[in-house]
């Protein structure tokens, strides 16, 4: 089985490093396409191993917006376009392996999935949701409480109303915003319906090739939503999701196997450090986040997991990149960066 990744970053180009350094020691120089924002801080693609392909130009990205989708689907497509992997990781640059790379062939292999992916339609409880669709992650329980459900009912399917405002969160001063108040009642133009109804969940999760051609090849439903989730916050909670439970060919496992401390929900994640090492490497995930660069928990890791030395340089044994970038190329695709610009 091969498996390649997606990483996303934006920030710290050695962080970036140094997970490509730990996915080419456990999974023997997989192939890797990486879309990192270089509108937010500038990379060296020359200074990264030959397995490592790199999306050029960058899409400007901003946290939680459709723009994370867009870069996500670009990156998957250089992917498959040039190595064809059986599987998919989505990864960020704050993540890190946890478990070895025959551990994961062997749990993909057995789960009879086409995705391991965090999932839960809109309108059903935590109860009703497992009783459907089967056991979640535990380390993503905040997204079952209700005021989480309720809050999210709004954000994706809810009308919403929108104010200018001047807003001041980057060093290049104030830039217009825009506030939102949700409505209490159904936005009339959202795009879900009984026969494709709203999923959302945590971002991060792994796909077949199967599961890569339903996002690559996407059907005007699709097309539809992305119109529609330009304008919605934490669209790359959502999209993955919408697009892959309503396609009934796909078989699909809700616990997407990552290890994260939400402490009781939150925006982001908590940190990752020694304390949690024992608990992340018991816990059967494959992937955990998320860290800090050269935090020292990673040389735990890599001590009790990867057993190699973090500051080996690792030289590509091969390039599993095909020679012709067009070869394999899914048919009925259509370029990411028309389908929905902006945001």
């Amino acid at each position: 089985m091969m498996l390649g990744f997606v990483i996303l970053s934006h920030e710290n180009p050695q962080q970036l490093a140094r997970l490509v350094a730990a996915l080419n020691r456990v999974y023997g120089n997989p192939p890797i396409a990486c879309h990192h924002d270089t509108t937010q801080s500038p990379l060296d693609p020359g200074a990264f191993p030959a397995n490592v392909a790199f999306v050029t130009p960058a899409i400007r990205t901003s946290w939680g917006k459709f723009s994370v989708v867009r870069a996500t689907l670009a990156a998957l497509e250089i992917l498959y376009d040039r190595a064809d992997p059986d599987w998919f990781v989505l990864l960020s640059a704050a993540d890190y392996p946890v478990a070895r790379a025959e551990e994961v062939h062997a749990a993909l292999a057995a789960s009879g999935a086409d995705a391991l992916l965090d999932y839960r339609p809109i309108g059903a409880d935590a109860a009703a949701a497992a009783r459907l669709f089967g056991p979640i992650n535990p380390a993503l329980t905040h997204f079952e409480t209700s005021p989480n459900r309720e809050m999210l009912r709004g954000r994706y399917t809810g009308a919403q109303l929108w104010l200018p405002m001047l807003r001041h969160d980057g060093p290049g001063g104030a830039r217009l915003g825009r506030h939102t108040i949700t409505l209490p009642f159904e936005s009339p133009g959202h795009p879900f319906s009984e026969d494709y109804r709203c999923h959302y969940g945590d971002h991060w999760f792994s796909g077949s090739r199967k599961a890569a051609q339903a996002l690559l090849v996407p059907n005007d439903r699709d097309l539809r939503l992305r119109r529609y989730l330009r304008w919605r916050a934490s669209a790359d909670e959502c999209y993955y999701q919408s697009v892959l439970c309503n396609r009934p060919d796909l078989t699909l496992q809700r616990d997407n196997r990552r290890y994260a401390q939400w402490n009781g929900g939150g925006a982001h994640p908590a940190v990752l450090g020694a304390a949690d090492l024992d608990a992340m490497l018991a816990s059967g995930a494959h992937f955990a986040r998320k860290f800090r660069h050269a935090h020292p928990v990673l040389d735990l890791i890599d001590e009790r997991l990867l057993k190699s030395p973090s500051r080996t340089r690792v030289a590509p044994l091969r390039d599993p990149f095909r020679t012709d970038p067009t070869s394999g190329r899914v048919a009925g695709r259509r370029p990411v960066a028309d389908d929905a610009p902006g945001n």
